[in-house]
Order: structure tokens, then C-alpha cells, then sequence
């Protein structure tokens, strides 16, 4: 500007400057560009990413220190370093927008299945869908190609996966963090864990989008179009919904729901997670866990049971069709032709053991069935096949309809069909009668004919039979006929030339059968004569065949090949009610009276009553005769003993007849038997049974056998121990009774095996003295009680000698222990005044030589005592008691002249009555040392001596 001006005083240094204008201007650009990344990387850097650049910046801040402390613009290579510097903040604002470039990335990618669901409707397909074809009813939830969607969703959010993957290694990258570098780690772990909240933000986003789908397309309140549909049909014997809406079913419709909401869920597991070092592999888990979510997924299985019960409710309000499709109509049709009606289970109770009386239907009651399953079809045809409930559950009962229409027809036309089946044979098997009859009626019967006379008279007995019923037949067909058309059923042609010729042939035929009678009555009045005598003959012969019938029938029990005879009876009964039968279709065709043979009839009924009974004989045999080889140790009592009572139950129910027979009584007895000996068995296994109780009831039955554990059911059965019930209770008692017992002697040997005496070092001699505990004397106490009450007891036999021998030994040890314990205490007192005091033995020599004498002894028996501390073989030696008897009796003389002895000191110095015996001794064997005759006396007062 001065040059332009054409100054001339400008100062050669501002010319200097102003020569490097362009340089300084290049350094201010480089500056501000830096100072711009510089701030742009404060500015914008998060709280997750300064840590992993941290180092970066300082090393930055370092740089610009020098700048900031030394620089000049005229410092040497300023301008390199303005360069450098602006490379190192450039670089890393360059890389570490990069980086949210790549986050921005990851986010965009995430968000794309956020803004639609993964289901759809029809109509979402289809552009441009009017109003109209909206409301139609088909914009459903499509599930056709359901499959090949979510496969194509699962690829792409795979896919998805592996490049934000490589994003994140991307930034790892750009913001220099080194994996192995421990001091960066954990600021590595956050950093994945920020872009790690964001996938999940990202996975919830596309959950919820899902499930908003679902709860707004069935929010009712909404006005939604149906979205799901389920079919009501027939599978007989139930009404079913297809898929099912049981809470429980497999593929059902709640299993349906749950599957939809799950393969959202599931789209959240298909990215591995970027953390690694969190707990779980993928992302569905934290997903699952989302309560917003969990609220919703909750809203809409509350919807999905309301529809449900509603569902329910619409099919029980057609349970009053279910005998349609569940009653069997080849049954009702049986019932209803013999009976009039369907049997109720009273009348079959009320009639169980008379029967129930017939009582064929009536053309009226065909009507009310016919008209009944026709009032049944126009109730179905009006119904409203598809419900909507909530406005977004439908159901399409359609199929259900078409069935139970089909159904109905069946009902309603297998009654038309009977009746028209009915009016045809009817006249068809009338017209048939009518030519044979009148065709064979024809025929001349000679005199002699038998042959031709029994045909004849079989011709008139049928005719005459079929009288009533058949002058009765044609009004109802007519009624019938007339019943069909008005349900529009037409005959044929032939059915109605039928109706109006028949009734006036089987009236020709009626005349034709008068005079035919009278034609051959004279033979059949021979015949009767005949036929009469044969009755008469007949009546001989049944009552010798009754006779040889209960000669020869198995009314005993040891009958041998009792079916063999049987059967033998059986075949001659049938040859008699064979002559029996042919003689009583003579009787009823020449119209003779017919006697009632009750001996035939009862010879009848006893085989058929034998059979019965002994197939229950051969039943229990073989059931018994297998129980027989069972080892009695593993004979099953209460099984066995349930079956035989039932067979008893079952053979009361028989017929009483049979209990007069051999058979039975015989029968009934082994039953009894059986149960007693099963009894005896189940107390004859008592485990304290032993060979000798064995020994004792083969002596009482008188059967002998070897008893091991391959003894069999048999060879007890043959000990018949129902006869001995009471002496195998006795027994029983007895062995009870005596195990106690041996388990008492058990225990009392157990116990002296092992029970030893304590011993203790004498402390002057060092003899050891023998100590019997408090534990000791009170065992041996309660044992001597024990053992004198097995005494007493009755069942003590066997036991006697165990017994009377450990009663000895515990008395004999209770003797000897007593009079130890009191031998010791003496011997232990005198033997330290006899022994240790010589004034003593100068005093009473006498006594003090027999108390050498005592002494030998009773360390001689202290040295035995020694030997075995075993309390009952230490007391009961050969001759221990007398030992310490006659050692007692000698220290009492030794104790009788140390108390004279002692009392005589008393008379001579009265002041020793007020010290003890011990003292005493101590003061008289010590008298020449003052000193210890002092300790005795030095505190003592005359009071104490009263005290």
C-alpha cells in the first residue's frame, strides 16, 4: 500500500518483512486450519473416545508448547514445523471423524428394520386398495410366504452384523488403539460397549416395531380389520379348531402367536455381540429382559386368551349338536326299532334281571324322528358361520356347518330309508309267501303220505301264524307310503301294484286254508293218536336217563377226567333233546298238547351248572398246583391270599343248586383250607422260627420233612396245617418269646466278654488294687434281674442251662466284687499302720506277725486279679471267694486289737478322744518326733474338737 503511495520513508526492516508476505501468510492459513481441527477434535470428541486419543492430543499439546513458549516467525525452520504440526492435528481430526462417520453407519444400519414391522397385511401389497376391498375380509396377516420373509429379514440383519463388525475393527484402526496395550484395554471395553448400547437401542427399536404391529392391529377400541383366522370343524368324536386355541397344544394357535413373537426376538440374536467380554453371546437376551417390551408382549397375550375364551364360549354353544356326530345311529337305529326309543341307563338297571320289554315304533314316532332331525337342519342352515371377536380374531365355522349339515341328512335319512327298505320287504316277502303257500297247497295228501301231511300242516301252522300280523300290515304301509311322500320319498311303481293286489290274495289263500284243514283232518286225527303215545314213551325214558345222568355225571370232587364225563352226558342229553325236539314240532303241527319234560330240562341245566363249576375247580388246581413249587421263603402271601378269597367270592355267586354237590362243598373246603395254611404260613415265616420249632410242629402234624430254603409251598400244604392252627400260633409265640430271650443271653455275653476292671496303683506298695465302676455294679445289678425273670418264664427250656450258668457267674462276680472292695479298703488302711509303723508292730506283735501273714495272701491274690482283668473270669477262679473270705476274717481280728489297742491310749490320755483313729496312730508311731506329733495339735482348740 505504501509503494503504491510512492512513499519513500518506509523502514527497510518493514521491507524485509513485506518481501516474506507470502510465506507469513502461508504460516496464518497452516495455523488457522490447524487451530480449526484442533478445536473441531475438542469440541466434538465424546466422552468414550478421549481416552483412546488421549495420548495423541498430549503429544499434539506437546508440539504446540514450543510454539507457545520459544517460536518466532523468525525462529530457523518455523515453517516445518507449522507444517508438521498441522499434519499431526489434521491426521487425527481426519481419522477421528472417520470413525463417527462409521458410528453415524452402524446407526443407519440398525434403523433400517425399525420403520416396518416384519409382518403384514394383504393389503399392504396391493396399491391403490379401496375402502371396499379393504372391508372384504381377506386382509389378513400373510402367512404364505412367511418363511421365505424372515429368512430374507435373518440374511440381510446377518449380513448387516459382519459389516458393523468391520466397522468397529475400522475405527479400532483410525483411533491407533493397540489391542495388546493393557493400559488401553478398559478404555477400548467402553468404547465397544458405547457402540454396543447402541446395537441394542438398535434391536429394541426393530422388537418394538414388531410387537406395536401386533398390539395396535388388535387393539379393539382401534376398529381393526380381522388379522388372524382359525377354522371350526368336525373330527368326530370332538369339534376342533384348526390351529388349535387349547392353552397346551402343539401348534396351536397360542403356540402360533408366541412363534411370531419370537422370531422377532430372534432377530436380535443373529449379530454376534461386539463385547465380548460381557456375559452373553448376542443380543436377545437383554432384549428379553426390556420391561417396556415384556409390557407389551403381555398386552397382547392377555388379547390373544380373551379371544380365546370367547372362542371356547362360541363352540360349547354348539355342544347340543354333539350326539349328532358322536352317537353311534347303527345302535340308536337297533334301540329304536326294538324299544321304540333310545334305552336310558335306568330303564336298563330297572329291568336287568326281567328285560326289557319291546315295544317296535309306531309310523307317528318315525314322523317325530324325521320331522325332529328336519327341524335340526333349518336350526343349522341359519347359522352365521363366521364370527369376528375383538374385531381382530375370526372364526370361520364354515367347514363345521358342511359337516354337521351332512350329519343331519344322515340322521334324517337313514329313518326314511329304513321305511322305504321296510315297505318293500314287507309286500315283497308277503307276495313270495303267498305263491309258495298257495303253489304247495295244491298238492292231494293221500292216506299213508306221512311225508307230504307233516309239509301241509307246516303250510296251514304258518299261515295261521302269520294271520294277525299280516291282515294288520297294509293300513301302516299305506300310512308309511303317504309318510315318505310328504318328505318327498317316491316308491316305485311296482310297490304301489303291490299294495292293491295283495290284500285280496291273502285273502283267497285264508279260504284255501279253511278247506285244506277240513280236507285233511281225519289224518291228522290219526296222527294225534300217534304222537300221544310217543309223549308217553318219552316220559319212560326221561326218567331212566335222569337217573343214569346223576350216575354218570362229575358231581364229586375226585371225580377223575371230569370233562371227559361230562362231555359224555352232555352228547347223550343231545340225542335225547333232539328226539325231544322233533316230537314237539310233531305236537305243534298236528296242534297236540305238549308236556313239559323238566327232567330233560333239568339234566340241561346241571351240565351247563357243572361246567361252570368245574371250570372254577380246574382254575383253582392249576392256580394252586403252581403255587406249590414256589420255595416257601418266596411264596407272595397277600397275593395269594387275595386270590383265593376271590375265587370264593366268585363261587357264591354261583347258582345255590350246586351247593348241595360234592363238587362244591369239596371245593369251598380246600378254599378255607388254603387260607388257613396261608395264615400259618405268613406266622410260620417269622424270623425267629429255628430248626427246633420245625423239629416241634412235624411232631405235632406228624409229617416229616427236611426244612432248608428248598422247601416248597407243597410239603408244607402236606403238613395240613389247617388242622393245627393253634399249635403253630403256640409255636410261633414260643419262638417270638425265645428269640427275645437268646437276644438277651446275646447281650449279657457280649457285654462280661468285654467288661474289665480298673486298676490302680496302691500308693505306698504299688500294688494294683482292682476298681469296679459305678457303670459296672449297675450292669451287673440289671443284669442279675434279667436273668432271674428268664427264670421264671415259661419258655425257659431251652435256654435253662445258658442261663442258670450266667447267673452263677454274675452272682458268684457280685460276691467276689463286693467283698474285694471291702478286703482292699482294709487291707490299704491297716497295712500302712502293720507295715509302715514300727511302734505298732512293737506294740501289738501278735497282730502285727498275722497281718505278714495277711499281707502274703492277699498279694498273691492281687497278683492272680492281675493275670485277667476280665470281670467274670477274674472273679470266678477256683477258690477266690473263699480266699478273700478267710482274708476278711483275719484283717477283722487285726482291726479288733488295733482298736483295743487305741482305746486303752484314749483311757490313759483322754484328750485322743477328740482325734481321730488315723490321727491317733499317726501321733502314737510318731511320738519321739515332735515335730510331726505338732501338726496334729498346733491349730486346734478344745472347740474344735466339738465341732
Amino acid at each position: 500500500y505504501l509503494e503504491i503511495k510512492d512513499r519513500k520513508d518506509i523502514p527497510q526492516a518493514a521491507l524485509e518483512i513485506y518481501k516474506e508476505n507470502d510465506t507469513f501468510l502461508s504460516y496464518i492459513n497452516n495455523l488457522n486450519y490447524t487451530i480449526t481441527s484442533y478445536n473441531k477434535i475438542r469440541e466434538t470428541i465424546a466422552e468414550v473416545e478421549y481416552p483412546l486419543i488421549e495420548q495423541q492430543l498430549q503429544a499434539i499439546d506437546h508440539q504446540l508448547t514450543d510454539a507457545e513458549n520459544k517460536l518466532t516467525w523468525s525462529t530457523s525452520g518455523i515453517g516445518d514445523y507449522i507444517l508438521r504440526t498441522r499434519t499431526m492435528v489434521f491426521d487425527l481430526e481426519q481419522r477421528l471423524q472417520k470413525s463417527k462417520n462409521n458410528i453415524l453407519e452402524i446407526q443407519s444400519i440398525m434403523a433400517t428394520w425399525s420403520k416396518s414391522p416384519l409382518y403384514e397385511r394383504a393389503s399392504a401389497r396391493v396399491s391403490g386398495t379401496t375402502e371396499k376391498q379393504a372391508g372384504s375380509g381377506d386382509n389378513l396377516l400373510i402367512l404364505a410366504d412367511l418363511d421365505e420373509r424372515l429368512n430374507k429379514r435373518y440374511r440381510e440383519i446377518r449380513e448387516a452384523g459382519e459389516r458393523i463388525h468391520g466397522l468397529v475393527e475400522d475405527n479400532r484402526q483410525f483411533l491407533q488403539v493397540n489391542a495388546n496395550d493393557a493400559s488401553i484395554a478398559e478404555y477400548w471395553k467402553a468404547y465397544v460397549e458405547y457402540i454396543d448400547e447402541m446395537i441394542t437401542d438398535g434391536f429394541y427399536a426393530i422388537v418394538q416395531c414388531d410387537l406395536e404391529f401386533f398390539r395396535q392391529e388388535t387393539d379393539r377400541n382401534a376398529s381393526p380389520e380381522p388379522l388372524f383366522q382359525v377354522l371350526l370343524e368336525v373330527q368326530p368324536p370332538e369339534m376342533i379348531f384348526t390351529p388349535s386355541i387349547e392353552p397346551n397344544a402343539p401348534d396351536g394357535f397360542v403356540d402360533f402367536i408366541d412363534g411370531l413373537i419370537a422370531n422377532s426376538y430372534k432377530q436380535s440374536s443373529l449379530i454376534s455381540r461386539l463385547a465380548k467380554h460381557l456375559p452373553h453371546a448376542n443380543y436377545q437376551p437383554d432384549i428379553q429382559e426390556m420391561n417396556s417390551l415384556t409390557t407389551i408382549r403381555h398386552d397382547i397375550n392377555e388379547r390373544v386368551q380373551h379371544v380365546i375364551a370367547k372362542g371356547h364360549e362360541y363352540q360349547r354353544s354348539f355342544d347340543r349338536y354333539a350326539y349328532l356326530w358322536t352317537d353311534d345311529r347303527k345302535e340308536f337305529m337297533r334301540q329304536f326299532l326294538i324299544y321304540g326309543h333310545v334305552l336310558t341307563p335306568e330303564e336298563i338297571q330297572q329291568h336287568a334281571l326281567t328285560g326289557i320289554p319291546e315295544n317296535p315304533p309306531t309310523t307317528g314316532q318315525f314322523r317325530e324322528q324325521i320331522d325332529t332331525y328336519e327341524a335340526i337342519y333349518g336350526e343349522v342352515e341359519k347359522i352365521d358361520p363366521i364370527q369376528i371377536f375383538d374385531k381382530w380374531f375370526r372364526i370361520d365355522a364354515r367347514p363345521f356347518k358342511q359337516t354337521l349339515l351332512n350329519t343331519v341328512k344322515k340322521w334324517s335319512f337313514m329313518f326314511k330309508q329304513w321305511l322305504i327298505e321296510h315297505v318293500t320287504n314287507s309286500l315283497n316277502e308277503l307276495q313270495e309267501f303267498i305263491q309258495n303257500t298257495d303253489k304247495q297247497l295244491k298238492r292231494p295228501v293221500k292216506e299213508g303220505d306221512y311225508n307230504l301231511l307233516v309239509e301241509i300242516m307246516a303250510h296251514l301252522a304258518a299261515i295261521k301264524q302269520r294271520e294277525q300280523v299280516t291282515d294288520a300290515l297294509f293300513a301302516p304301509l299305506k300310512d308309511t307310503i303317504e309318510l315318505l311322500k310328504s318328505y318327498n320319498q317316491d316308491l316305485p311303481e311296482e310297490v304301489h301294484q303291490q299294495l292293491e293286489i295283495l290284500p285280496e290274495k291273502w285273502l283267497n289263500l285264508k279260504r284255501n286254508y279253511v278247506a285244506i284243514r277240513q280236507n285233511v283232518a281225519p289224518l291228522q286225527a290219526q296222527e294225534n293218536t300217534k304222537i300221544r303215545q310217543r309223549l308217553t314213551d318219552f316220559d319212560t325214558v326221561q326218567t331212566q336217563f335222569r337217573e343214569r345222568f346223576k350216575n354218570e355225571a362229575p358231581y364229586m370232587y375226585e371225580t377223575p377226567e371230569a370233562y371227559k364225563r361230562l362231555d359224555r352226558v352232555n352228547r347223550d342229553l343231545i340225542k335225547q333233546e333232539n328226539v325231544l325236539e322233533k316230537l314237539m314240532k310233531s305236537s305243534a303241527l298236528f296242534e297236540v298238547s305238549f308236556p313239559d319234560f323238566k327232567l330233560i330240562k333239568q339234566c340241561r341245566k346241571d351240565v351247563k351248572l357243572l361246567k361252570q363249576l368245574w371250570d372254577y375247580i380246574s382254575l383253582v388246581r392249576f392256580s394252586m398246583n403252581d403255587w406249590k413249587s414256589t420255595r416257601w421263603r418266596e411264596i407272595n402271601v397277600e397275593s395269594m391270599d387275595a386270590e383265593v378269597k376271590k375265587f370264593q367270592r366268585d363261587i357264591k355267586l354261583l347258582d345255590k343248586e350246586m351247593r348241595v354237590w360234592n363238587a362244591y362243598i369239596q371245593l369251598e373246603q380246600i378254599l378255607k383250607n388254603m387260607i388257613t395254611a396261608l395264615r400259618s404260613i405268613t406266622e410260620l415265616r417269622n424270623p425267629a422260627i429255628r430248626e427246633r420249632h420245625w423239629d416241634e410242629l412235624m411232631s405235632c402234624t406228624g409229617v416229616q420233612f427236611s426244612m432248608s430254603a428248598q422247601t416248597t409251598l407243597e410239603e408244607l400244604l402236606n403238613l395240613n396245617l389247617y388242622n393245627y392252627e393253634e399249635e403253630v400260633r403256640n409255636i410261633v409265640d414260643k419262638a417270638v418269646k425265645e428269640m427275645s430271650m437268646e437276644k438277651t443271653i446275646k447281650d449279657i455275653e457280649n457285654t462280661w466278654t468285654t467288661m474289665e476292671f480298673r486298676a490302680d496303683p496302691h500308693p505306698r506298695t504299688g500294688i494294683r488294687l482292682l476298681t469296679a465302676s459305678d457303670e459296672l455294679i449297675e450292669t451287673l445289678e440289671d443284669h442279675q434281674v434279667q436273668l432271674q425273670n428268664m427264670l421264671q418264664s415259661k419258655y425257659i427250656a431251652f435256654f435253662q442251662n445258658q442261663v442258670s450258668t450266667w447267673q452263677r457267674k454274675l452272682s458268684q462276680a457280685d460276691q467276689v466284687i463286693q467283698i474285694l472292695r471291702e478286703v482292699q479298703k482294709t487291707w490299704a488302711h491297716l497295712e500302712s499302720i502293720f507295715i509302715g509303723t514300727e511302734d505298732i508292730r512293737k506294740q501289738l506283735p501278735e497282730d502285727s506277725k498275722r497281718f505278714d501273714e495277711i499281707d502274703r495272701d492277699f498279694k498273691k491274690v492281687a497278683e492272680e486279679n492281675q493275670k485277667d482283668l476280665n470281670v467274670t473270669h477274674c472273679t470266678n477262679r477256683d477258690g477266690v471267694y473263699e480266699q478273700l473270705e478267710s482274708i476278711k476274717s483275719r484283717l477283722s481280728l487285726c482291726e479288733k486289737a488295733l482298736a483295743e489297742y487305741l482305746e486303752t491310749k484314749r483311757l490313759a490320755f483322754p484328750r485322743f478322744y477328740f482325734v481321730s483313729p488315723a490321727e491317733l496312730l499317726d501321733i502314737l508311731s510318731n511320738g519321739n518326733v515332735p515335730e510331726k506329733v505338732m501338726r496334729h495339735l498346733r491349730y486346734r482348740t478344745v472347740l474344735d474338737y466339738f465341732s
